[in-house]
């Protein structure tokens, strides 16, 4: 029985999150309502939290993971009530030539907008979440973990990353940054055969990549961070870099990192942002790609579905901590502080 009303995270203000009942959405033709069950806090709804990105009030929420609860009518869908699932709560039109070509992470279209009583959101941190049945994807595992599961929005995004630098077998890759993108980038490029090299200056975080099967872990404070990725490439320079921090001053260093026909990805936006200086000569003699990498396509959405649903890739250990709805301004307080990775919400009252 699907209940009339929910409970649903909302932050109201700047830095003040609290539990609100709404009407639970009900689905339309071709939509799935989803039962949402564990929710991540991801640096967007940090800044949310913080009074940035969009007008208040919100209903955040976009890592999420849960079972179908009902499917509306004549809808087709390739799911069924009591699925476990995750959803790809970003909406895009189908209908652009960025959605045709199938990448409809860079959608030019109108997507379409969730209201709750009035309240506008993406939805995933409210109980139900009413859905296009194309952006619920199922598990292909019956018994699988729903909280690691809500890792499949981060880990499609970092899928995404790899493809624009294309790690190779064998190649040196260099990530910037032991946060969780970059834990992440670590995980997936070792799962491509890729020898890596982090930097960054926490020595937690160093430790929690060499846990998670980092080759080398480097301190960049307490060295030239260039130079040092040239020694330990034998001169040669990283055949791919990530660069996932958020500090603009060191975005054009690393460019130096590069060899002959590297590929640096711009993972994540720079809040401030601005320019940087490029030599293009630097470029055009070398054949170095400067990219960068911005949310998961539907493709790479399924692909984290899998390696979560058949745990092929470990993220556990990236829960920090564990929150109860009640406690959600607490579980946003600390998911700005540094020494959390990810933190979740339990939606379900387990």
């Amino acid at each position: 029985m699907i209940p009339e009303t929910m409970k649903a995270i909302v932050v109201t203000e700047p830095r003040k999150a609290e539990v609100k009942e709404l009407h639970t959405p009900v689905p339309a033709a071709g939509e799935v309502l989803v039962r949402v069950e564990k929710a991540l806090i991801c640096t967007w709804e940090q800044r949310i939290f913080s009074g940035g990105d969009v007008a208040l009030p919100f209903v955040p929420g976009h890592e999420i993971s849960g079972t179908v609860a009902a499917i509306g009518e004549g809808t087709f869908a390739n799911v069924k009530v009591g699925d476990k699932v995750v959803v790809k709560t970003f909406d895009s039109c189908g209908q652009c030539e960025q959605c045709y070509r199938g990448h409809d992470n860079e959608c030019t279209g109108n997507a379409k907008k969730r209201f709750y009583d009035g309240i506008p959101g993406t939805g995933g941190f409210a109980q139900y979440l009413a859905i296009g049945s194309e952006r619920v994807y199922a598990l292909p595992d019956k018994e699988a973990d729903l909280s690691v599961a809500a890792f499949a929005e981060p880990l499609a995004c970092c899928l995404g990353s790899l493809d624009q630098g294309e790690v190779d077998f064998g190649e040196d890759v260099v990530i910037v940054g032991g946060g969780i993108m970059g834990q992440l980038h670590n995980v997936l490029c070792k799962k491509r055969g890729a020898r890596t090299i982090l930097m960054e200056p926490d020595p937690a975080r160093r430790e929690m990549a060499k846990k998670m099967g980092a080759d080398v872990v480097v301190d960049p404070t307490q060295c030239d961070p260039i130079q040092t990725i040239l020694e330990l490439t034998g001169g040669r320079g990283a055949h791919v870099c990530f660069y996932t921090v958020n500090v603009l001053s060191l975005a054009q260093d690393y460019l130096e990192c590069l060899a002959k026909r590297g590929r640096m990805v711009y993972y994540g936006s720079f809040h401030p942002s601005g320019p940087i200086q490029i030599d293009p000569n630097k470029i055009h003699y070398s054949e170095k790609r400067i990219t960068g990498s911005y949310s998961p396509t539907a493709r790479h959405f399924w692909t984290a579905s899998r390696l979560l649903g058949y745990h092929l890739i470990d993220v556990e250990p990236f829960i920090t901590e564990r929150y109860a709805m009640e406690d959600c301004q607490i579980a946003f307080e600390r998911a700005s502080s540094p020494e959390t990775y990810r933190v979740l919400i339990d939606l379900s009252g387990d």
